[in-house]
C-alpha cells in the first residue's frame, strides 16, 4: 500500500506525464493511464473515472507537474484579468506548497513570481482589488495570497525595480511556509489562542527557516524574512528576540500585521478598514517595533 498515493479529483486532468493507477476490488492495483496519455476530458468532466493513484517514487514528478500546470493557467488568467480565478489559482498554488513543501512543489514559485510580476507590473489598482476579492481559500492560504498582493503594490509604488521586486514577492510567498507543520486546528481557530497553542505557533518562523534552507535552491533572503516576519526592531517579536532586521523582514513583516486586521474577521473582534487598521499599527510604530519610514510608504502606498 505504501507503494501508491492517491490522488485528488481536483487534480486528475493535470497529470499527463506520469502513469496513474486504479484499485481493483481485490486491492490490486491496476494501470489505468499510460506515462505520457492525458485522461479523456469527457471522463474528467463526468467525474466517470475510478480514485486514481500514482507511485510513490513519481510523488516529486507529480507535484512538478500540477504547479508547472497551475502556473499555465495562472498566466491564461492574468492575460484574461479573470481576478477571483487569478487568487483561487495562486491559492492552490500556495495551498500544495504548505500541504507538501518539498523541493519539487517549491522550485516552481519563482516561476509563479514571474508570471504574476508580469502581469501585474506597475498596476497598483488590480493588486488593490486582488486583496479583496474572496476566493474560498483556508485562512492561511488567503493571508499568504493577499500578503503577496500587498507587497507587490508597496514594490510598485515604492520603485524598488524589476529584480528587487521578484525577490521581495518569493519572500511574501513563502514567508509561512513553516505554518505546513503547525496544526490546522490552531493556523484556523477564530479564537484567541491559549498560551499553550501560542507557544507552537511561535515555532513556524524557525520551521519556515529550515525548510527554505533545505531546498538550497532559494536567495538567502528568503529563508531570513521566513525567520525575522515576527520579529520586532525594539526586541519584542519571537523567535530570536531580535533588533538588527533586514528591510525586508520589517516590510513583510508588517504587511503581515495589517492583512489580518484588515481582511479577517474573528470572534473576538471584526475586520477593520485600511485606515482604522494603519490607525492601530501607528501606535506600535510610535511604540518603537515598526521602522517610521517604511510605515510612511506602507500608508502612502495602500492610499494612493
Amino acid at each position: 500500500m505504501d507503494d501508491y498515493i492517491q490522488i485528488k479529483h481536483s487534480q486528475i486532468d493535470f497529470y499527463h506525464k506520469i502513469p496513474l493507477f486504479h484499485k481493483t476490488e481485490e486491492n490490486e492495483y491496476l494501470l489505468y493511464k499510460e506515462k505520457g496519455e492525458p485522461i479523456a476530458e469527457s471522463r474528467v468532466k463526468t467525474h466517470t473515472h475510478p480514485p486514481l493513484f500514482i507511485l510513490t517514487n513519481d510523488k516529486r514528478a507529480a507535484a512538478k507537474e500540477l504547479q508547472e500546470a497551475l502556473n499555465i493557467d495562472l498566466a491564461r488568467e492574468i492575460a484574461s484579468k479573470g481576478m477571483k480565478t487569478v487568487k483561487v489559482i495562486l491559492g492552490r498554488i500556495v495551498k500544495e506548497a504548505l500541504e507538501d513543501p518539498c523541493p519539487a512543489t517549491l522550485d516552481a514559485l519563482p516561476e509563479t513570481i514571474e508570471i504574476f510580476f508580469a502581469g501585474y507590473a506597475k498596476n497598483s489598482e488590480l493588486l488593490k482589488a486582488m486583496a479583496i476579492v474572496a476566493s474560498g481559500s483556508s485562512l492561511i492560504v488567503d493571508h499568504t495570497v493577499n500578503v503577496l498582493a500587498i507587497t507587490m503594490r508597496f514594490c510598485f509604488c515604492d520603485q524598488l525595480g524589476e529584480d528587487r521586486s521578484k525577490k521581495i514577492g518569493l519572500a511574501a510567498l513563502l514567508h509561512d511556509i513553516g505554518t505546513s507543520e503547525i496544526s490546522k486546528t490552531i493556523l484556523e481557530a477564530q479564537r484567541k489562542l491559549t498560551d499553550a497553542e501560542f507557544d507552537t505557533y511561535k515555532t513556524h518562523p524557525l520551521k519556515g527557516y529550515e525548510i527554505i534552507t533545505g531546498c538550497g535552491t532559494f536567495d538567502p533572503m528568503a529563508a531570513e524574512v521566513a525567520l525575522e516576519h515576527h520579529e520586532r526592531i525594539d526586541g519584542s517579536g519571537y523567535p530570536m528576540s531580535a533588533t538588527n532586521l533586514s528591510f525586508e523582514s520589517q516590510l513583510i513583516g508588517l504587511i503581515n500585521s495589517y492583512e489580518p486586521l484588515t481582511y479577517r474577521d474573528k470572534d473576538f473582534r471584526k475586520a477593520r478598514s485600511p485606515f482604522d487598521s494603519l490607525q492601530l499599527i501607528k501606535q506600535e510604530v510610535l511604540g518603537g517595533k515598526f521602522d517610521k519610514r517604511i510605515f510612511r510608504d506602507l500608508c502612502s502606498c495602500m492610499t494612493s
